[in-house]
Order: structure tokens, then C-alpha cells, then sequence
């Protein structure tokens, strides 16, 4: 086998420094992690929404009126009013509150043009996106009225468990 090697008897071939090249990468490097940052946090900022309870609400309503924010109570059944104005306009009240027991504050809840859904009735939860006035009626956002039915969702009585599918006995345990 032979000998090879190399040698470079010519100066002027040597190529250019190393130093400058880190340099260039380091500095786009951060360029392209702020550019990361920037786009991270003005998409964060725009996009949240609060949710708070109707006593949070009127805790920090001076700072959140106009704010879009999701809004979390039971409605109070005889406050509900469906109107409907002509043949494309309908208005939709009602309120809601903390506590059914205690129903000191309430908020009122305005849905323009949105039908009136067969869960909204006394006691039932609501979840209401949207943005409250400075006169304090809350109005919803096309599609943000949810509601949860409490009668919908009760447990089951054990007695009325088919007999077929055995139950899980934790006193066995």
C-alpha cells in the first residue's frame, strides 16, 4: 500500500475563517428564535378568552366589560323570553346566577337570532360566550349558548341495573 498525504504548499487556498461563519449562524439563529417568540406570544394575546363564574364577573366588571369572556351559571327559569321579531330576527333573555338558593346577582343574557334550544329551562347549566355592555347585559356570540340539563344526566338507580351485567361490589375489596 501507499502513502498518501496531502500537503497544501499554497497559502492563498486556505479557506476563509471559521469565526465568521459561527458568527452568521449564531446571529440567525436568534433571529429565527425571536421571530418564534414574537409570533408565539401575539397569537397567545389575541386569542384568549376568560372564564369566569357570574360573581367573578361582577367582581371585575369594570375591567371586563367589552372583553370577550365565557360566562358559567344556572338559569333562573321565569326570566326566560323568546321574542321573535320578524320572520329572520329572534331575541333570546334569561338569567343566570351562582346559586339557585341565593340568586342576589344576576346576569342577563341577550342571543340575537338563535333559537331557542329545547335544554334552556330553570336550573339547567349555561356556558355563554360572549361580551357585556357597560350596561350590563351580557350578549352572546353567534353559537355561544351551551347548556347542560341536569335531569338529563342523572346517575342511574343500582336497582334498576339490569341483572345480566354484574356489578362491581366494592365491599369484596
Amino acid at each position: 500500500m501507499a502513502d498518501v498525504s496531502w500537503q497544501n504548499n499554497n497559502e492563498s487556498l486556505i479557506l476563509e475563517k471559521p469565526r465568521r461563519n459561527r458568527l452568521l449562524f449564531v446571529i440567525g439563529g436568534l433571529v429565527l428564535i425571536s421571530a418564534v417568540v414574537f409570533l408565539v406570544v401575539n397569537a397567545m394575546s389575541g386569542n384568549t378568552q376568560l372564564y369566569k363564574t357570574v360573581g367573578e364577573f361582577y367582581a371585575e366588571r369594570d375591567r371586563l366589560v367589552g372583553r370577550d369572556l365565557r360566562v358559567a351559571g344556572w338559569v333562573i327559569g321565569d326570566s326566560i323570553i323568546y321574542t321573535q321579531i320578524d320572520a329572520q330576527t329572534s331575541r333570546l333573555e334569561f338569567d343566570i346566577v351562582d346559586d339557585l338558593n341565593n340568586p342576589t346577582q344576576r346576569l342577563h343574557i341577550v342571543a340575537m337570532n338563535e333559537p331557542k334550544p329545547d335544554l334552556l329551562q330553570g336550573q339547567a347549566q349555561a356556558l355563554v360566550e360572549g361580551s357585556a355592555g357597560a350596561d350590563g347585559v351580557f350578549m352572546s356570540n353567534p353559537g355561544g349558548l351551551m347548556l347542560k340539563c341536569p335531569t338529563r344526566y342523572e346517575e342511574m338507580d343500582a336497582s334498576g341495573h339490569p341483572t345480566a351485567v354484574p356489578m362491581f361490589d366494592q365491599t369484596e375489596y
